[in-house]
């Protein structure tokens, strides 16, 4: 038991040592992320070279503690993460287009469906579909492993958010793999839980650096993988955790992904929605709405963190159900929760523009002006509570007001 805590000890020391290093070179050598997008919400240019030290603590600790014979797939699963931490980190560096990218997720997908044989082989019931037939378990996988990797990528948004969804990922799947008796995988999440622990110190608001792409595809990989292979367990023989038969995997999964996964189809069915491309990048994620509704980026990432781990807690809890119904459940939650926190955005704005068309003075404006700094004194003071983003959106309001 104490070998589990040193795994995840090393982890976090050895990431932790790194960033300062990183984070020194990136400044000398001027790799930045610059907030040239709009969709961008830090103001300030920061260094986003944090992948590397998740990578290389991650990399350092499983080559010490995990052999090929806890873990036999262990070269094809690096190998894979290699993949797709190179992609992300030559498009920190230099760039990259989308379909490069995508090629790369799906070749690294391919190895560790057909060569590291970590697939869905069975649905349990879900849509009525049992056992799977080889190219369509393999097809399955390698597309649900794209989304997740993808997933994940798209909520890097704000200080802390991917690694702390990322963080409780592999804390839940440690726990479940030893619970298992699965010592290999319980190595490999502990290990990489550490090394997203130590990079989280310095990305935390106000973050001195970011994970950076290199980052949030390699945590995508992993998640995607942990949850095939418990899903795995789970087919075999149900993971008993004192009361709890964990015999849902699919749901406990989804549960564990919701975050991610759910503000992804949600994206890009708005962008559809409003006849632009799925892949357009845009201010709609939830991570934007909150910032909007006047939370600050630690309020952001404690909010998603907490109903990422409530998430979690209900599908635990909520075993016994199985599979389909659980899934049902879970996804009518998530919607809940999405409306009621649409309803009330929706009324925030509403009294924030009516607030800002009270106190128009009556004079003309030139397009472009900073509607609300043209206050006259007196009614200036009187909307003290508007935050920078109340600002941005009554501008927005009164703009539209003149141009009708």
């Amino acid at each position: 038991m104490a070998g589990i805590y040193i795994v995840f000890i090393f982890g976090f020391i050895l990431s932790f040592i790194f960033v300062p290093s990183i984070i020194r070179v990136a400044i000398q050598k001027r790799l930045f992320d610059v907030p040239s997008e709009s969709r961008k919400v830090h103001t300030r240019v920061i260094p986003n070279l944090g992948g590397i030290a998740i990578f290389s603590g991650f990399m350092f600790t499983q080559q010490l503690f995990i052999h090929s014979s806890m873990l036999p797939h262990i070269n094809q699963i690096l190998a894979c993460g290699g993949i797709l931490f190179m992609l992300g980190l030559k498009d920190d560096i230099a760039g990259l287009t989308p379909f490069k990218k995508f090629i790369g997720q799906f070749i690294a997908a391919a190895i560790i469906a057909v060569a590291g044989d970590i697939r869905f082989v069975n649905l349990n019931g879900i849509m009525g579909l049992y056992e799977l037939t080889y190219p369509f378990s393999i097809s399955l996988t390698i597309f649900a492993i794209v989304g997740i990797v993808n997933s994940f990528n798209l909520i890097d948004g704000v200080d802390g958010l991917a690694g702390c969804i990322g963080l409780i990922m592999s804390l839940t799947y440690a726990f479940l793999f030893y619970q298992a008796g699965d010592t290999g995988w319980v190595y490999l999440s502990l290990s990489f839980a550490g090394a997203i622990a130590g990079f989280l110190v310095f990305n935390i608001a106000p973050a001195r650096i970011f994970m950076g792409d290199s980052g949030s595809l390699l945590i995508g990989f992993f998640a995607a993988v942990m949850s095939i292979h418990f899903i795995e367990l789970t087919l075999q023989q149900p993971v008993e955790a004192g009361d709890i038969r964990f015999k849902s995997g699919y749901a406990l999964v989804l549960s564990v992904l919701m975050v991610p996964l759910f503000d992804t189809v949600r994206v890009f069915t708005l962008r559809v929605l409003n006849n632009t491309s799925p892949f357009k990048a845009d201010r709609n994620h939830l991570h934007h709405k909150l910032l909007e509704a006047g939370m600050s980026h630690t309020q952001v990432t404690l909010t998603l963190s907490v109903i990422s781990a409530g998430m979690i807690a209900a599908s635990a809890f909520l075993q016994y159900i199985g599979d389909n119904q659980l899934i049902i459940t879970l996804v009518l939650a998530i919607l809940v929760l999405n409306t009621g926190f649409t309803l009330y955005l929706t009324g925030t704005k509403k009294v924030v523009g009516e607030e800002a068309l009270q106190l128009l003075p009556e004079k003309n404006f030139e397009p472009g002006q900073d509607l609300l700094d043209e206050l006259q004194p007196g009614k200036k003071a009187a909307a003290p509570n508007l935050t920078a983003a109340d600002k941005s959106f009554a501008n927005k309001v009164i703009s539209q007001v003149f141009r009708n």
